[in-house]
């Protein structure tokens, strides 16, 4: 299976949510390989700075062997969506050709977003973009830095507009949550009680969508 996380514009959180998820998985004991595809590297860049924690390692992080062409054949997609590993990738936050065939072949793409002006917009680019290639992938929308109780105007519009193309989890990740202190080997008491919600309910749906189920983390199980 390929989870992708991708955006048209940069600074959506979409990093720190692939890390959080991948982390998820992995602690519940699903097979999960992380490819960095963001130009900046933060995961692998974070990952390998990890290993001087005293965790285990939860998952390998690739980055791609040629930069130009990340997956020089089709085979290499096929295999990936096929084989029993739940492979995620990060792509950077830029509408680039050099990901069609990522964001063509992926089983889903999870896209965060906020009720903001700038984030209606470029969400709404990003969905077109993924029309003109043809991606047949489920659409997952996560709400990104919402603030709770807040009535945002153009909440309707936009629910309405994103909506007719994929799922809008109800449970989002609020202004303060701290995802960004996470790191790659797991995730602790405070934040598995953040992020539960969100992919609980990811999982659902993707077992709605695939008839796959994914093994769920337990909240009373340690790191």
């Amino acid at each position: 299976m390929i989870i992708t996380f991708a955006t048209q514009k940069g600074g959506a959180g979409k990093t720190t949510l692939a890390i959080a998820f991948a982390n998820y998985l992995a602690l519940a004991g699903n097979p999960v390989r992380v490819h960095d595809f963001d130009f900046q590297k933060s995961i692998h860049t974070k990952w390998v700075e990890d290993q001087m924690l005293e965790k285990p390692i939860l998952y390998e992080v690739e980055i791609p062997a040629h930069k130009d062409m990340p997956f020089a054949d089709f085979d290499t997609m096929v295999r990936f969506r096929n084989d029993a590993c739940i492979h995620i990738f990060d792509l950077a936050g830029t509408l680039d050709m050099r990901y069609t065939d990522i964001l063509q072949y992926s089983d889903f793409i999870v896209i965060p977003f906020e009720y903001s002006d700038v984030s209606v917009k470029s969400t709404i680019v990003f969905i077109n973009f993924l029309g003109l290639l043809e991606s047949e992938a489920h659409k997952i929308f996560v709400m990104s830095r919402h603030e709770q109780g807040y009535n945002y105007p153009n909440k309707e519009f936009m629910d309405k507009e994103i909506g007719r193309f994929g799922r809008i989890l109800n449970n989002g990740f609020l202004k303060r949550n701290a995802l960004h202190k996470i790191d790659t080997r797991g995730i602790d008491s405070n934040l598995r009680k953040m992020v539960k919600p969100v992919f609980e309910e990811m999982l659902i749906h993707i077992e709605e969508k695939t008839g796959e189920k994914l093994h769920s983390l337990n909240t009373n199980k340690k790191d």
